[in-house]
């Protein structure tokens, strides 16, 4: 029984390392910043902001900004995404992230033709509550 539990492990060990073998690199970020303004969109972009949770505190003094950096390619496609600078709040932090996943871009036109882009996209909730 101990002898087949070693090879079962051993073979899910090797078929995990050949996937991460074959797992195509992922692109770099591009170094062209381009402000979400400046993309055309299919839609508007939405955050679905979850209620808060009852152990978060009123801090009406002051705003929620999360700032999101999206990998765009030549055609438009939407490659990765990541939080630049945090709100300080995950929920809100996940719901920009979330809303990503909706966009569609048309491509960015540079000098030479269409190339890939990092977006910044910016979005602000006022007086959204904060961790204790």
């Amino acid at each position: 029984m101990q002898h087949r539990f070693r090879h079962v492990l051993l073979v899910a060990t090797l078929a995990v390392l050949a996937g991460c073998a074959s797992a195509p690199p992922e692109a770099p970020w591009p170094d062209q910043q381009i402000d979400i303004a400046q993309m055309r969109t299919s839609s508007p972009w939405r955050v679905k902001v979850p209620t808060p949770a009852p152990d978060l505190v009123r801090d009406r003094s002051r705003t929620s900004t999360v700032i999101v950096e999206i990998l765009v390619d030549a055609d438009g496609k939407v490659l990765r995404k990541r939080i630049a600078k945090s709100s300080l709040n995950p929920v809100l932090d996940e719901a920009c992230l979330l809303a990503v996943n909706d966009m569609e871009f048309a491509p960015y036109r540079g000098v030479g033709g269409a190339e890939a882009v990092t977006v910044v996209a910016p979005m602000t909730f006022p007086f959204y509550d904060r961790p204790r």
